[in-house]
């Protein structure tokens, strides 16, 4: 259950220069409800965190091909490596 929280009290000690954690603790709530309030307040609409509708647009940057490039010439090395030293069958019986 949630309790109420005085948004009023939160907007005014955030004028004063005090950090979140301390607003929280004045105004009996989370810090992240101070965050969340304080970015309410500034006007910027975006969410806390990013979903994954905001990442799946976004194209891979150069680190982020290089280390995929990376992994994949792991996972084939690792392939080569083992394919190495498995001895090779033969068709001969004894």
């Amino acid at each position: 259950m949630s309790a109420s929280v005085d948004r009023a009290l939160i907007e005014r000690l955030l004028q004063e220069s005090l950090s979140f954690r301390e607003i929280a603790r004045q105004a009996g709530c989370s810090d992240w409800t101070v965050r969340s309030i304080a970015r309410g307040s500034a006007g910027d609409a975006r969410p806390m965190k990013r979903g994954a509708s905001e990442v799946e647009g976004e194209p891979l940057s150069a680190v982020g091909w290089l280390i995929f490039a990376g992994i994949i010439a792991a996972i084939v090395g690792a392939i080569w490596l083992a394919t190495r030293r498995v001895p090779p069958e033969s068709d001969s019986m004894p």
